[in-house]
């Protein structure tokens, strides 16, 4: 990684980035000013523009577009795996790599440790994928914890359910599945809340801050610039502060914090809100943003609450709580004014989420005189998300434009996790999973994201999957939702940043705008559309600072 020495710079003779695709072709100038963009226009004026002593970059008559924003992802989560055991299929793509990986693991730890590891898929590898048996043989003196791609679901061994006290009369948590066979037999699998049962270790401050040195490299790499956090803890935000003291952050986050304790996601509900926390705190680079809250699980691991079966089996999946349960906790994030991101993927979760946006709002409007004008200052001047809201019924999309709430559409998951989906799912729910073109069409604000390391962060993934609807595998989920590339770069630039209320100083290469850019190595309107994907940045800036650079 490659920094300037000040937050001054110059971009020169690149093809500069317009919303919705009316750029001009005439190479311009960019001028950056204390990491604000100062002039945007002919690239002879920003020369003789540019502060003394900044570096000058000629982009060559590269396409320049504004740092892309990530609008859901998990970096705390990304940077602690980054020190864990890879199992994601294109690193083991057979059961038999996982054993190897997870046994060079256990040959590192201190017998009895936990030895965890992350990231396989088994809709993705090549044959079946591991099993309880499977981890016995590879560290059969260790607990093992192996968790899913999707993070709602994790596979341990005979050691960790002994550990763990997991018999044949141990009854499921609330929210969450001991996943047994036809005698009773706990299987290894772990649904939802039941991996909160592992007592795995807690990583130290310093281990994290390791792991999201390595984070931020790769976000840079990728041409991010802006991160929301949606798991943030105190450690993460401690985290961030850290970096930002040392003048090392060269991503900004808005973090979220998260609400309520699942697996080893730490709950901070309490702490949030008797610390009198608000969104918005913050500055530039770290702004926090409200509380997270979560409802169902995965549409791969058949644990995302859907109203009707999954394909081939009666499960409809798991939804965490009823309703009175968890509306308390909502109605006191917006009295104490938190914006609150509420995570639905299944239709029954979605519309659960609505229920509790809109029933906190009319809890704080009650004693209110001017109870409309209580409830629109509480929730549709708010914008609250709903986090992946991957299969929203016609109900819901009219609540949705209502309350002017954000649809947090991962639709990465379609090139990534397409084929699961489609395969549990069935094609009539795939033509309206993560439904840009119906969210674009009615006016709902939905920033597309990868919810990493869920799928992996690269934003071009998520691109590809908007424009072509096509998984990893080439197969088309559907011909319905499809975007075109101008409308998927609004969703990770202008639109994004209005899931942060920052449209007004991110994704757009504007004066007055903060100066994030990323000079790209092919224009995204000249290639085909297959070859979205594999763009790559050439030069990142963030804060107006080169944080990555690649043959410019």
């Amino acid at each position: 990684m490659t920094r300037g020495p000040v937050r001054n710079l110059t971009v020169a003779n690149a093809v500069v980035h317009q919303p919705g695709g009316r750029f001009s072709r005439d190479p311009l100038g960019v001028v950056v000013e204390d990491g604000v963009i100062t002039f945007v226009g002919d690239a002879d004026e920003a020369r003789a523009r540019t502060p003394e002593g900044a570096p000058v970059v000629d982009a060559g008559g590269h396409y320049l577009m504004p740092g892309l924003i990530e609008s859901h992802g998990h970096p705390g989560m990304y940077a602690r795996l980054a020190m864990k055991a890879d199992c994601r299929p294109s690193v083991t793509p057979r059961a038999s790599d996982v054993v190897n990986t997870i046994r060079e693991a256990a040959r590192e730890a201190e017998t009895g440790e936990w030895v965890s590891g992350w990231g396989y898929d088994e809709h993705r590898m090549d044959g079946p994928g591991p099993t309880r048996a499977d981890l016995d043989e590879a560290a059969p003196d260790h607990p093992v914890f192996l968790k899913r791609t999707c993070a709602h679901m994790a596979l341990v061994n005979t050691a960790a359910l002994e550990r763990m006290g997991i018999t044949e009369d141990t009854p499921d948590p609330a929210g969450g599945c001991i996943v047994r066979d036809g005698n009773g037999e706990a299987t290894g699998l772990l649904q939802e809340k039941a991996m909160s049962l592992a007592d795995l270790p807690e990583e130290s401050p310093d281990d994290l801050l390791a792991g999201m040195r390595v984070a931020l490299d790769d976000f840079s790499a990728w041409g991010i610039t802006t991160v929301h956090d949606m798991s943030s803890g105190p450690l993460e935000v401690g985290a961030y502060q850290r970096l930002h003291t040392a003048d090392e952050l060269t991503t900004r986050f808005r973090p979220w914090y998260f609400a309520l304790r699942q697996g080893d996601f730490p709950g901070s509900f309490d702490e949030v809100i008797g610390a009198g926390i608000r969104s918005g705190f913050g500055n530039d680079m770290v702004r926090i943003q409200g509380l997270k809250f979560v409802l169902d699980g995965s549409v791969g691991g058949r644990t995302a609450a859907v109203e009707e079966p999954f394909e081939g089996s009666d499960s409809r999946g798991i939804l965490y709580y009823d309703t009175p349960d968890v509306a308390p906790m909502v109605a006191r994030a917006l009295s104490s004014g938190l914006r609150v991101a509420i995570h639905g993927i299944g239709d029954r979760a979605v519309t659960q989420a609505l229920d509790l946006i809109e029933g906190a709002g009319r809890e704080v409007a009650a004693n209110d005189e001017d109870r409309d004008g209580a409830y629109e200052r509480a929730v549709t001047t708010r914008r609250h998300r709903v986090e992946h809201c991957t299969l929203p019924q016609e109900d819901d999309l009219h609540r949705l434009m209502a309350g002017r709430i954000i649809a947090a559409s991962s639709t990465a998951f379609v090139y990534e996790l397409g084929d699961s989906y489609i395969n549990n799912l069935g094609q009539e729910r795939m033509n309206r999973a993560y439904p840009m073109r119906t969210f674009l069409d009615r006016g709902i604000t939905a920033p597309s994201n990868s919810d990493f390391p869920v799928t992996t962060a690269n934003p071009w993934f998520g691109i590809y999957a908007c424009v072509t609807r096509t998984s990893v595998s080439g197969r088309v989920a559907d011909t319905v939702q499809n975007i075109t590339v101008a409308e998927a770069l609004d969703a990770y630039t202008t639109e994004a940043a209005k899931a942060s209320f920052e449209e007004d100083r991110l994704g757009r290469i504007a004066e007055g705008f903060l100066a994030d850019l990323v000079l790209l190595d092919r224009n995204p309107f000249d290639v085909p559309e297959s070859e979205l994907k594999d763009i790559v940045s050439e030069l990142t800036v963030c804060d107006g600072r080169i944080v990555h650079r690649g043959r410019v």
